[in-house]
Order: structure tokens, then sequence, then C-alpha cells
């Protein structure tokens, strides 16, 4: 039996971070030809891309938020591998902590910078879906959306608001064989790095360990291979969803 995404190419902003290296892996291990993103870490981008199972991986660098740019990169993957209809975006480029009463329209600006991006790669890819009769786009958000921690509000808005919009994909676009979700990680730690965290970030992390059911956060490639299921075989069902990724902590409580 072939692979799931035998066949597909994916694309997958942000592919040399630590969640997009592992969807890049998880996608490349279902059959799909992988387009590795990256903004600056090439060197890391063409060892992923080299490393991954299967052929014909590539790796593009780009500022998606230059229209042209990210015109040019979907264009250089067409090129190459054919049309894109497995996106997933990984990008959010601000994480600034700043009560919500304290926000400036520059600090707005730059937090919803990735949702403007988001509508950009779904435009961009959405017609190849279209006229391939088959896509399917992951926006991979985060449990901040819904459960309020100080400082956070202005990345939790953006991701709410790229997470509504994706849903509003998966309503106009399922009749053309497009499926949209979310996948929502809480707290996501990697085995292998010893993250630093400030005072904040570590005093949100150890009330959120409290919380899980499971005792532990899950890992980048636990993340991945819900990912994977959304775009993989069985998946044409399953729309308009978000995937809590959170190690069971309780969201919206």
């Amino acid at each position: 039996m072939s692979a799931p995404l035998s066949g597909r190419v994916a694309f997958v902003a942000g592919g040399s971070g630590v969640i997009g290296r592992e969807i890049c892996r998880e996608l490349a291990a279902g059959g799909a030809a992988v387009a590795v993103h990256c903004r600056s870490d090439r060197a890391g981008a063409e060892a992923l891309a080299a490393a991954l199972p299967g052929a014909g991986h590539l790796v593009v660098q780009a500022d998606l938020d230059d229209p042209a740019a990210l015109d040019a990169a979907f264009a250089a993957v067409e090129r190459a591998a054919g049309p894109v209809t497995v996106l997933v975006n990984t990008v959010h480029a601000s994480h600034g902590i700043v009560p919500m009463a304290e926000l400036t329209p520059g600090e707005l600006d730059a937090q919803f910078a990735s949702v403007k991006l988001h509508v950009a790669l779904c435009a961009r890819a959405v017609p190849g879906m279209r006229a391939a009769g088959w896509g399917r786009v992951v926006y991979v958000s985060g449990a901040l959306m819904t459960r309020p921690y100080p400082g956070f509000g202005g990345y939790g808005a953006a991701k709410s608001a790229a997470t509504t919009l994706t849903r509003y994909l998966a309503a106009e676009e399922g009749r053309n064989g497009i499926t949209a979700n979310v996948v929502a990680p809480g707290r996501v730690v990697d085995p292998a790095v010893e993250a630093e965290l400030d005072e904040t970030r570590q005093a949100l992390s150890a009330r959120l360990l409290e919380r899980t059911a499971l005792g532990v956060f899950p890992s980048p490639t636990e993340v991945a291979q819900v990912v994977s299921m959304l775009v993989g075989a069985g998946s044409s069902a399953l729309t308009g969803q978000t995937m809590w990724v959170t190690g069971g902590e309780p969201i919206g409580s």
C-alpha cells in the first residue's frame, strides 16, 4: 500500500523551527515531497531537507511577510515539485509579553502580522488545491487563544483570529475537496533541548504543568503526529476542527 501522502507536495511555513522540523519529518515519512521554509537558517533547513525520508524535498528561504517573496517561494516549489496541496503554517514572529492595557498599535501590528501572513499563505495555496480537487490546510495555533495568562493578550488574540479564519476557510472550501484544521499546542518541550525561560514564562510553565492530566508536556514530535493525522489517510471527513495538544490541560476552565 502506498504512503498516504504519496504524490502530494507540502509547504511547511516555519519548517526550520522546533515544531516545524518535526512536521516536515512526519509529512516526509507519509510520502509527501516537503518544501522546508526558513527565513534565515538556510544551513539548518538544508540539513533537515537532506535527512528527510523519501525524495523531492527542497528548501525555500523567504521573508513571507513580503508578498512578492511569498509568491516567488510558491512559484519555486511549483516549478521543482508541482502544485502545493498541503499547507502547514507554524509561523508567529512576535512573542512579546505586554499587559493588554499597555499594548501599543505597533505591538498589535507586530502580533497581527502573523494573521495577515496566514491569510496570504492560504490565498496563494488554495487556487492550486481547488484545481487539484484536493487540499489540506493546518494552522498551528496555541492554547493561549482561549486560556488567558497575563501579558499574552496580543499573542492570544492573534492566534484566535487566525484560528477563526481557518474555520471559515473550512466552511468555504469543503465542497472543493479542501479541509482546514487547527492544532493548538500548550507548552511544548523538546526532550533533547533544555529551554531557557524568563521569569514570566517559568511561572506560566509551572502553573500549566500542575494543570495537566498527564503530568508531562507534549513534545514537538507529538504535535507533528497530530498534524500528520489531519492531512493523511482518513482526514477527508475532518475539517473546521481544533485539536488541543496540551497534555490534558483543561483548556478554557
